[in-house]
């Protein structure tokens, strides 16, 4: 419903949190974005509204017809920090050193599929989320 009608989906769901991830993606939401936030602090509603999420934030910036500024808190989230992780021996953390800090990556069941997933990590992150930082250059 969120892709055919994203205003009846935020209407729908008032009140609720709705986590948008990757919106960078979806640029036409911004500017509803606006409006609906425009619309709900009139009503009343404040803040916590949505949550969205990006892992190009450099795109969330760039979004230079429709700016949420005063209505929306940047956030910069890391990956899982080595406290945060199942580490308790030697072995463990040289998983963590020869698997990476991303949990699929790190928790996967062996290191082929480990390797996998990284391997799939990059290719998408090198032909999705690369090319969106500069200008665009045929292939």
């Amino acid at each position: 419903m969120l892709v055919i009608d994203p205003e009846a989906y935020f209407e729908l769901n008032k009140g609720k949190l709705i986590i948008l991830d990757e919106i960078q993606r979806v640029p036409e939401l911004f500017p509803l974005l606006r409006g609906v936030i425009d619309r709900r602090r009139r009503q009343g509603f404040r803040t916590g509204q949505f949550l969205i999420l990006g892992s190009a934030s450099l795109d969330l910036l760039k979004q230079p017809s429709e700016t949420l500024a005063g209505r929306i808190a940047y956030k910069e989230l890391s990956g899982p920090t080595v406290p945060e992780l199942p580490i308790q021996t030697a072995a463990e953390q040289d998983k963590l050193w020869l698997r990476g800090g991303f949990p699929d990556s790190f928790l996967a069941r062996n290191d082929a599929a480990s390797l996998r997933w990284r391997s799939n990590f990059i290719s998408t992150y090198l032909e999705c989320d690369v090319p969106q930082f500069g200008p665009a250059y045929p292939p």
